[in-house]
């Protein structure tokens, strides 16, 4: 498996974009979508930021209203020059390509968003920007960004790290922190999973004396995610949208 590749285990965490569509489909009661859509179009209109990301968002996914990818990416735009920074990591997913041809992709300004909503503690912009310098051969700054990630429980950056780590790609070659990564992968993916990861884990172990598998075991076993304030705040999903058309909120 090569540096990028990530074949052998896809991601399994739920980023904001699923809990959206989950939200979204009835995973908890909501009230009228199309008054919601309303609610925050008021509150988009007179400039509030956090409305202005959220109606991107049901722009974006059809929610009490048709798609509408053009009408989206203009709300993410100003979100994003308002500073909100879900919006700029919006913006950069446009820009990456990732919802047609709204706008014409530009792989530059699509980092430089994903890098905004990066810095401000994005789970899934700081694993896209990892993955743009990786590709660029960057690898100490992917590193950087993977390791962010990681941080905060993404299954594809703990990935990376093992093999960054194992290769000495980015950061200085440790069998062990590879192997304490490794560990932590097969904690988080499903069991039928976890057996194609068994070889690597194997030959990670034959590099490590008695000492260092067992740190390496306590480390695994000790860690846990430490989600960001932002990437606790995306996976509100349509909660967020509830709660910003119910408030008081009609001034930026």
């Amino acid at each position: 498996m090569d540096f990028l590749g990530v074949d052998c285990v896809r991601r399994k965490l739920v980023g904001a974009f699923v809990l959206w569509l989950a939200a979204a489909t009835g995973a908890f009661a909501s009230p009228d979508k199309e008054e919601l859509f309303r609610q925050l179009q008021v509150r988009a209109e007179a400039g509030v930021a956090i409305a202005q990301y959220n109606l991107g968002m049901f722009y974006n996914n059809g929610i009490g209203t048709s798609e509408n990818p053009e009408a989206a990416f203009q709300w993410f735009e100003k979100a994003a020059r308002a500073g909100d920074w879900l919006g700029s990591y919006k913006v950069g997913c446009y820009y990456a390509g990732q919802f047609g041809d709204v706008v014409k992709p530009d792989a530059e300004k699509a980092l430089s968003y994903k890098l905004e909503a990066a810095q401000a503690g994005y789970v899934l912009a700081q694993h896209d920007v990892a993955i743009s310098y990786a590709r660029r051969g960057a690898y100490e700054e992917a590193f950087k960004w993977w390791q962010a990630a990681a941080g905060q429980g993404d299954l594809t950056a703990l990935v990376m790290l093992s093999q960054a780590y194992g290769q000495g790609r980015g950061v200085e070659k440790s069998p062990a922190k590879a192997y304490e990564h490794l560990l932590i992968v097969i904690r988080l993916v499903p069991e039928s999973q976890s057996g194609e990861l068994e070889p690597l884990l194997g030959d990670l172990r034959k590099q490590l004396d008695t000492k260092a598998i067992t740190d390496a075991e306590q480390a695994a076993k000790a860690w846990s995610p430490l989600p960001t304030e932002l990437t606790m705040r995306a996976r509100e999903g349509i909660r967020e949208a509830i709660s910003v058309a119910q408030s008081q909120l009609i001034h930026p």
